[in-house]
């Protein structure tokens, strides 16, 4: 279901630290020498969002939220978080900090606890649940979604075995399950009792993605006639584009699209109609910058060609004029396509 309308694009923490009691004072002397376990220097992705001293009371609230959970912190280091439980197995468990910083530094500090506490109760839910649907397929169908992630995700521990295949290069397209307002990742050995092929499941998963309400908007840019489109949504714009001319059709023209997809909520297409491709990327590239670098769950900044069902990467190669930035060029078969034109 989409919704379509009209929009014109709109083109630090002060780090309060609050006094010791006297004998919370003791304690730090006592402990003065004593070197703090964690890895408390913010990573430099995170700069733009808050400044280290907000991360640094970030990384208090997620400690104490895992200190009273009774769940030990082994290591804190480059965006993520590893724990160990007390009981059960005693199995690691590996937490990245990247969606939760990005929802945290908006938010009003009196907010922030409860936003962290919030995020983790999520993610610590046991899976009890699919021991029921893994047995029933039909019963699971209606919760296969297909969330898009950069494809470093395949070198985290916990989800080497997940269910995926690739359609945007540079990313992976994983099978989870989308179930009380939080995302499984299916693994191998939970889909086999299922006994579909993985086609059909990730064909299902689509079919319920594009089921979900998408808002389109057409943005507004004077004195050009480019057509840039953007998708919104609270996690399905980026699988959306997946079955992009089923979708949304006015999107694409004869030579294809250019598409980006930013974060899993938001993505662009600007359907090509003639030979000013980069004319079109340079409308796309501020607000495709500005959702990937803020927006909570961003998968990538990168450009690709959408023609036929099939998604490639404008190549890039590293600009000589400005350090950081990338010139983009266009795939060999759009420029082919274009010369015929």
């Amino acid at each position: 279901m989409s919704l379509f309308a009209n929009l014109s694009p709109d083109g630090e923490g002060d780090g309060v630290s609050k006094g010791l009691l006297w004998r919370g004072a003791q304690r730090h002397m006592f402990n003065f020498f004593k070197k703090d376990p964690y890895n408390r220097k913010m990573p430099a992705e995170y700069k733009h969002l808050m400044n280290q001293r907000a991360y640094e009371a970030f990384l208090d609230t997620v400690l104490q939220y895992f200190k009273e959970k009774g769940e030990p912190v082994l290591k804190v280091e480059d965006g993520y978080i590893v724990t160990k439980e007390e009981e059960g197995q005693g199995l690691e468990f590996k937490y990245g900090l990247d969606n939760l910083v990005r929802l945290v530094a908006p938010a009003p500090k009196e907010d922030q606890e409860s936003i962290i506490y919030l995020h983790f109760n999520k993610v610590g839910q046991d899976r009890g649940y699919m021991q029921y649907y893994k047995k029933d397929y039909e019963a699971a169908k209606p919760f296969l979604k297909i969330l898009i992630k950069d494809e470093s995700i395949l070198k985290t521990d916990g989800v080497q075995n997940i269910v995926y295949y690739r359609a945007f290069p540079g990313t992976v397209n994983a099978l989870v399950f989308d179930y009380d307002e939080k995302f499984t990742y299916l693994n191998v050995d939970e889909i086999k009792e299922w006994e579909k092929p993985t086609a059909e499941l990730f064909a299902a998963a689509q079919q319920n993605i594009n089921e979900e309400q998408i808002n389109i908007h057409q943005l507004e840019y004077k004195n050009t006639d480019i057509e840039v489109f953007a998708f919104f949504s609270g996690d399905f714009s980026a699988p959306y584009m997946l079955s992009l001319e089923q979708n949304a059709p006015f999107s694409v023209s004869q030579y294809g699209a250019v598409v980006a997809i930013p974060t899993k909520g938001t993505a662009f297409v600007s359907p090509i109609k003639d030979k000013d491709v980069i004319g079109r990327i340079n409308l796309m590239a501020d607000p495709v910058t500005k959702f990937f670098d803020e927006d909570p769950g961003n998968i990538t900044s990168k450009f690709y060609w959408y023609f036929n069902g099939v998604f490639q990467l404008f190549p890039e190669t590293p600009s000589t004029e400005k350090e950081g930035f990338v010139t983009l060029s266009l795939p060999q078969p759009l420029i082919q396509l274009l010369k015929e034109a």
